[in-house]
């Protein structure tokens, strides 16, 4: 079934309405590609354009720097045609890794959201991007946390194409004709991202057909599950964790399944995403002592413990 553009812009609008968005001012995070060229342009027509921004996040000095410089201009050309004012970043410092670029981008949409007042960012996010991250998050070991990958909107991050594959969002384009770019970075199948979204499953795909919408949906259905069961209830158990950490008698008091999924969930809602089952059980090991006050690192996060609490440092 072909998605009409009329059935996106309206599926778009009931998401803008169910959470409650009509008045808050978005912050479009716009590359250039098919993705984020689509999500701005369905914005432009179901949500005020005063209420609307788009930036363009630069990476800086790398083997890439002539398509970014491109799709920089192409994006603010966009923006011009269609009244929607744009902002370029860029790196203060070069960058060498994904998650490096990730951090970066993502502190950059920060800051201008906080100087220029909005209070929603959106992302192209769409249905092939969340099964290559909970897939990407089951391969580095993460375990159950890592199916609760993405959300319609959270955290005032709102992510309204989850639902609808890249073709679609082609098609709507196409429509509406309007050209986007190819980053020829996504090209390269040294990322795992991109082997398992260019080589690993079309390669099931053309083994068994239909095999990715299926993984795609089993995947949602146990996300659905582990999201509706006991399992989200330990963080609650610890008011005002982002502040204060977590508890370390209530930590003590778990089996240590329940410790692991505590950590699991407290890193999460820290917006730490890039650790493993080995990490989880070096913290637990690191945590399994007398001492009443500890400080360590594994992987990126600092860790600071004393009688009464277990916090990461920001």
């Amino acid at each position: 079934m072909v998605l009409k553009k009329q059935d996106l812009d309206h599926q778009v609008w009931k998401l803008i309405k169910l959470h409650a968005l009509q008045e808050k001012k978005i912050l479009v995070a716009l590359s250039g590609g098919v993705d984020s060229v689509a999500l701005l342009r369905t914005l432009t027509k179901v949500h005020k354009k005063n209420l609307l921004g788009a930036a363009y996040f630069h990476h800086g000095e790398d083997s890439n720097k002539e398509y970014r410089d491109r799709a920089q201009i192409f994006c603010e050309k966009l923006c011009k045609k269609w009244g929607v004012p744009f902002f370029p970043l860029a790196s203060a410092k070069k960058l060498k890794s994904e998650s490096q670029y990730r951090e970066a981008r993502y502190q950059a949409f920060k800051d201008l959201m906080q100087t220029e007042g909005f209070v929603v960012l959106a992302t192209g996010h769409h249905r092939e991007d969340l099964l290559e991250t909970r897939l990407l998050r089951l391969i580095r070991g993460t375990g159950a946390q890592g199916l609760q990958a993405m959300h319609e909107y959270k955290a005032g991050i709102f992510r309204p194409l989850l639902e609808i594959a890249k073709s679609e969002l082609k098609d709507y384009l196409r429509a509406e004709k309007v050209r986007s770019l190819e980053d020829p970075t996504n090209k390269d199948l040294d990322p795992l991202r991109n082997w398992v979204r260019l080589r690993w499953l079309p390669q099931l795909e053309k083994k068994q057909p239909g095999s990715s919408a299926s993984l795609a949906r089993s995947l949602e259905t146990i996300a659905l599950e582990l999201e509706g069961s006991s399992q989200g209830d330990l963080l609650q158990q610890n008011e005002d964790y982002k502040t204060h950490g977590l508890l370390r008698g209530f930590y003590l008091s778990l089996n240590p399944t329940e410790q692991k999924r505590l950590l699991a969930q407290y890193l999460f809602a820290l917006g730490k995403r890039d650790f493993s089952q080995s990490q989880l059980e070096e913290i637990q090991k690191r945590l399994d002592k007398s001492q009443k006050v500890i400080t360590f690192q594994v992987g990126k996060c600092n860790w600071e413990v004393n009688a009464q609490q277990i916090k990461v440092q920001s």
